[in-house]
């Protein structure tokens, strides 16, 4: 069933459906700790790794605990994901807070948080989860409207003693209602929106930025590797676009991300804009706010010591190639006016 043909049915259909309750929800999120620090968390997860990656094809929680700052709490923890689950072998993971009682009571608004963890337990794997984490944090610096992250290390502990403790890095993601509240907001659960009948001013620069990172794993009306947030705000109408889920990008260069046949490019490094049709005041809209950011978003990734010399020197060559399609009235015109999608 395709819903919201316009801004204006959306409008009518929150307001006078929507419960009352969502309106007046309680909005601390300078209370919260955890994704106002940009620094790493340290921590230790201890589980019976063997079960968790033996059953990766399971959804049933199985237990753990997790260390930090030298205290200990219990967690639940299962797999999840759908192509991480089948080219990983070490499955990425969701983490169960729900019983969890925390001695930092801000804590305890964690409920569930997904963990993007290392692959597989190479150490060339751990570079593809710091490059996606630096994807997030790249739409950070372009708007409020994003996941926030945190970047964690973590020493992965086997209860069963069956597998040698190994060290990574790897990141937790902002729950959507975490994220929702944050902004003052609610998240929206209905596919069938078309990208026009969302926030004009964030599909454009989401669109634009999809492309920047070597993105089309992503849709509207499927709600794909999206979330639709509604702010509490009778003035904006139109929900905002919000994406996730990076692993299939130019950015990254996953050895086991291939690009599908349909598309035309025989690797994720060549860009394709994936984005509807705007005009083209739009978009020179967008392409401003990137460059207006450009300085920051270079100050990001040259200040990342976490980095190897390939991931470096990937990195940089990535956005140098973007920024030179944006700075050239002809070839942003080529990509985004003349090879939308209506």
């Amino acid at each position: 069933m395709k819903l919201f043909k316009s801004p204006i049915l959306f409008y009518l259909l929150y307001f006078f459906f929507l419960t009352p309750s969502f309106l007046s929800a309680e909005n601390n999120p300078e209370k919260f700790g955890l994704f106002s620090s940009e620094e790493t968390l340290e921590l230790v997860l201890k589980t019976d790794l063997r079960s968790l990656i033996k059953n990766k094809y399971d959804d049933e929680y199985q237990e753990g605990e997790i260390t930090v700052n030298e205290k200990t709490y219990p967690v639940r923890l299962r797999a999840r994901g759908n192509n991480r689950r089948e080219n990983c072998s070490f499955p990425p993971i969701t983490l169960n807070f729900k019983k969890t009682e925390f001695e930092d009571k801000s804590f305890d608004q964690l409920k569930k948080l997904k963990l993007v963890n290392t692959c597989k337990m190479q150490k060339s794997y751990e570079q593809y989860i710091l490059r996606e984490y630096m994807i997030y944090r790249t739409f950070n610096i372009l708007t409020d409207k994003s996941f926030k992250v945190r970047l964690l290390k973590i020493d992965y502990v086997d209860t069963k003693e069956k597998i040698k403790t190994v060290t990574r890095y790897g990141f937790v993601i902002e729950d959507q209602y975490m994220m929702a509240k944050r902004l003052d907001g609610i998240i929206i659960k209905i596919t069938g929106i078309r990208d026009q009948a969302t926030n004009k001013q964030q599909i454009v620069m989401l669109s634009i930025f999809q492309f920047m990172m070597g993105n089309t794993d992503w849709q509207v009306a499927r709600l794909h590797n999206l979330k639709l947030l509604k702010l509490n705000n009778i003035t904006e109408a139109t929900p905002y676009v919000i994406p996730y889920d990076f692993d299939y990008t130019g950015m990254v260069d996953a050895t086991y991300a291939i690009p599908s046949p349909v598309l035309g490019i025989e690797t994720l490094r060549e860009r394709l804009y994936w984005g509807k049709c705007y005009s083209e005041g739009e978009v020179q809209d967008a392409i401003d706010r990137f460059l207006q950011k450009k300085e920051a978003i270079y100050d990001l990734y040259q200040n990342f010591e976490l980095f190897d010399k390939t991931s470096f020197k990937g990195a940089i060559d990535y956005l140098d190639s973007f920024y030179n399609i944006i700075e050239n009235d002809k070839k942003w015109k080529n990509n985004f006016i003349a090879n939308c999608r209506d």
